[in-house]
């Protein structure tokens, strides 16, 4: 379990549990090690687990996952859903798709407002 712990320190700071930890770490890193799989069982994961784990992350960072962005002329278009914190308070998931030769050029995007967050997590987590 050594190597969970260092993955533990970098990507969940506050989380009580190895559990949480553990969902969170695949949930933005999107795999886990054997060792790292085994304490989560083989029945798999709850919905309500993974949106515990989306809305922990959400609320630490302001998006999710934490590497997402909206994208900026110049910069790599992040491509599928994400969640953003509004200024006005209010949350929105957003989507984003590049050219497919230039990941540098925007195509398509769109998003949805939310005036609850346990809303915003459940259409991001259908969605993507």
């Amino acid at each position: 379990m050594r190597g969970f712990e260092r993955s533990q320190d970098i990507y969940h700071g506050g989380v009580t549990t190895n559990r949480q930890a553990l969902i969170e770490k695949l949930i933005v890193s999107l795999q886990l090690n054997v060792p790292e799989r085994e304490p989560l069982g083989s029945y798999g994961l709850s919905a309500e687990e993974i949106a515990a784990a989306v809305k922990r992350v959400f609320l630490r960072n302001s998006v999710f996952p934490p590497h997402a962005r909206s994208w900026k002329p110049g910069e790599t278009v992040f491509e599928g859903f994400f969640l953003l914190k509004r200024p006005q308070g209010k949350d929105r998931d957003a989507w984003q798709r590049s050219h497919p030769i230039k990941p540098t050029e925007l195509v398509e995007s769109g998003s949805t407002v939310y005036d609850d967050l346990d809303e915003a997590v459940s259409g991001v987590i259908q969605r993507e």
